[in-house]
């Protein structure tokens, strides 16, 4: 048995307003025509839909639609005007940027690992009250336990010799909500060493004066740690992950605020005095402390004073270590006479005597 025909619904048609909502001109009786060739009638100000089109077409638009399929390969291809500019990037958008390029360039790849965590260092980290799994139940206040697990699992895999980093948010326990910060950690194979180059010349490409003090911390290695101004870098714990993995993670907001913008200097003609020191301190004075000490001394002419050994000695005294620095004294207007960089040394002396050194000589 067959069900009754739909009734066909007369449509209030306006030619006009197919013109407006398409943009092409067509003259009302080709669209007439055209809506016939596809059983459509036309009595007076309506337009009546076919007995097989009578369910989908019931509205002015959905005959529009119609003439619309006729016309589309004469609509013209183009783009809409631009009349004012918006949405500029934020200051740290550009930051991350421009983190995100440095480690690329230094050959590190761009991981992404999920925000949620089975567990987290931190105690007091948020858990969710219903979490979808186990796996999933806590808002992760650090990035770098996430990408031991990733480095586990590309390792397990057979590679080697690679390294990844990652930009995003973590949650720090805070009320009524975390405290969002934005983070980019990375883990790179190499150690120590490795990981403070890499920040070095983050350091470096951001324009941070960077200075690292000895720290502790349960995922890095005990001695091979490290904190800046903005976090943490040292060598990964051995218990974590077999082999030597050097770490880092840094606030973008803490970065943000210690960028300087750049400053551009005439080249200097005038040649550099270059002189190496000795200082020697006590086991628990960092290396940082040092090199600020001997900036201080050696005031704006002192263009650089970069360590580069360290030595332990029965002549030094027990608790005691010497530290070498090679420094460069430069002015801008003229070259330096010995007298002069004498007086600056013998201010680097005084100023390494208040943190309880001397240099040797």
């Amino acid at each position: 048995m067959q069900g009754e025909l739909p009734g066909r619904p007369a449509i209030s048609y306006r030619p006009s307003r197919a013109d407006e909502v398409i943009g092409l001109e067509t003259p009302p009786d080709d669209q007439l025509a055209l809506l016939g060739r596809l059983g459509f009638e036309s009595h007076g100000e309506d337009v009546v839909t076919p007995t097989w089109r009578a369910r989908d077409v019931l509205r002015e638009i959905d005959a529009v639609e119609e003439i619309a399929r006729f016309r589309m390969d004469d609509v013209p291809f183009t783009l809409p005007a631009r009349r004012a500019m918006f949405g500029a990037l934020t200051p740290l958008q550009r930051l991350s940027r421009k983190v995100a390029d440095v480690l690329a360039g230094l050959g590190l790849v761009e991981t992404y690992t999920p925000s949620l965590r089975p567990e987290d260092p931190d105690p007091s980290a948020w858990r969710l009250p219903e979490p979808i799994s186990v796996e999933l139940a806590v808002l992760r206040t650090r990035l770098l336990p996430s990408l031991v697990d990733a480095v586990r699992r590309n390792v397990e895999h057979g590679a080697h010799a690679f390294g990844l980093f990652e930009l995003a948010h973590v949650y720090l326990p805070g009320a009524p909500l975390p405290d969002e910060r934005r983070h980019v950690a990375a883990i790179v194979e190499g150690g120590w060493s490795r990981s403070r180059g890499v920040v070095e010349a983050l350091h470096s490409a951001l324009r941070v004066d960077g200075r690292f003090e000895r720290a502790s911390d349960d995922l890095l290695h005990p001695g091979k740690a490290a904190s800046t101004g903005a976090g943490i870098v040292g060598e990964l714990h051995p218990a974590l992950l077999a082999g030597a993995w050097g770490v880092f993670e840094l606030d973008l907001d803490a970065l943000l605020e210690a960028a300087r913008e750049p400053v551009y200097e005439d080249v200097i003609s005038f040649p550099a005095v270059h002189q190496d020191i000795a200082v020697v301190v006590s086991e628990d004075v960092s290396a940082a402390a040092v090199q600020a000490a001997v900036f201080e001394g050696g005031g704006e002419l002192l263009r650089r004073a970069e360590i580069f050994d360290l030595y332990h000695g029965e002549q030094l005294g027990e608790g005691q270590k010497s530290l070498a620095l090679r420094l460069e004294f430069r002015a801008a207007d003229r070259t330096l006479t010995d007298n002069e960089v004498a007086g600056l040394r013998e201010q680097i002396r005084a100023r390494v005597t208040e943190i309880g050194g001397s240099l040797r000589e």
